[in-house]
């Protein structure tokens, strides 16, 4: 997709308000609305899903800062409603949490014709939408994500699933959501932390599918940083267009596409897992996209041009590169449990990693023949070893 997109993007803020994904040879379709105050206009859009009843799920710490808005909405369109939250962090996503929530699935009555509503980050969409995959063998759900990565990457594809001490994501199912509601406003609530987390998933749709959309990112990182909001817009709606594409070529990860969207987590995950999830997962995405380049140079033919293109961008969205520039957010992590974290990731196949590579920013491929050197190699780069 070379080329097009930074000519475009003061265009694409007239862009109409909603998306739709539909999925290839399958009969699933995902309709995505992007919009200011869209948050309190959420009954609306749910009562066309002709719900018997819903279940918002949510962190407390979302509800203390936001309010109970998506249940007031509800609400106030005549829908019945329930609410279930949990504490805020990685810990929730468990098979604990998740049965606590099919318990309250059961005390509250919902049924086949329910709807689960996930009002929260990637953490609430993950385990809500797992819940309402193994409910009554499947029921509907709604993503309404209230933090910038939740809104470009964990809301959209239908990935849901909870961790284990082994690793990240190692149960989970693909449970696509009829409806996402993106409010732009609600970004303004993060912590700055946060937010930057956020933005590596957008670096990594860039220089994995649109070089144009790297170079907008290069001349606007001082407004993305700002929450300037025609910024914020193109930021939303151009990767809801490319995560859309993508996904809807292969909704379940069947012909290898899909795939593609996990640049820089193989790497990313181990180093979160290892590091007591004590850095947030954009961190370690972006840890995992600088240690995946120097594999790149090594073994797809990525220059080192472009992978010096590809940190300076992650840097200048003040994102670490290197785990001495995260500070003093976690203590250390130490390489060889990051390799076994490896080892033991869902995407391993007889037990060596699958990774995602650049040939050039802009075209990436699959690689199951990186050696266990070179990915250490790469490792030890990242973390200053």
């Amino acid at each position: 997709m070379r080329g097009g997109f930074a000519h475009r993007a003061s265009r694409n803020l007239k862009m109409t308000r909603d998306l739709e994904i539909r999925m290839s040879g399958r009969s699933v379709a995902t309709r995505i609305v992007v919009g200011c105050g869209e948050v309190d206009r959420a009954g609306t859009w749910v009562t066309s899903l002709s719900p018997s009843a819903c279940v918002v799920v949510s962190e407390q710490n979302v509800l203390a800062i936001l309010g109970d808005r998506v249940a007031r909405s509800l609400r106030s369109a005549d829908l019945p409603c329930e609410t279930f939250t949990f504490a805020e962090g990685e810990a929730s996503k468990s098979g604990a949490t998740v049965a606590a929530l099919h318990e309250f699935f059961s005390r509250v009555g919902l049924d086949r014709r329910g709807v689960v509503i996930a009002f929260g980050g990637g953490v609430v969409s993950d385990v809500a939408g797992f819940a309402a995959a193994t409910w009554m063998r499947g029921v509907r759900h709604v993503n309404v994500p209230t933090t910038l990565e939740g809104m470009i990457d964990a809301s959209i594809g239908g990935k849901t699933g909870i961790n284990l001490p082994a690793g990240k994501n190692l149960v989970g199912a693909f449970h696509h959501p009829v409806l996402v509601v993106m409010d732009p406003q609600c970004l303004g609530s993060l912590p700055p932390r946060d937010f930057r987390a956020g933005l590596a998933e957008s670096v990594k749709h860039a220089v994995v599918f649109d070089e144009a959309f790297v170079t907008w990112h290069e001349e606007n990182a001082g407004k993305i940083l700002e929450l300037d909001p025609p910024a914020t817009e193109v930021l939303l709606r151009r990767n809801a267009e490319i995560k859309s594409g993508v996904v809807s070529a292969d909704p379940y990860e069947e012909t290898g596409e899909r795939a593609l969207l996990n640049f820089g987590h193989t790497i990313g995950h181990a180093i979160e897992s290892a590091s007591g999830y004590g850095l947030r997962h954009g961190e370690c995405v972006a840890l995992g996209m600088a240690a995946a380049c120097r594999i790149s140079q090594r073994r797809s033919g990525l220059s080192p041009a472009e992978g010096g293109r590809v940190v300076r961008l992650i840097r200048s969205l003040e994102l670490p590169s290197t785990l001495g520039e995260a500070g003093a957010k976690v203590g250390g992590v130490d390489v060889d449990v990051v390799m076994a974290r490896l080892a033991s990731d869902k995407k391993a196949v007889q037990g060596r990693a699958r990774f995602v590579l650049l040939e050039q920013i802009g075209k990436a491929c699959l690689a199951e023949d990186v050696s266990a050197s070179d990915v250490r190699e790469a490792v030890e780069g990242v973390l200053g070893v």
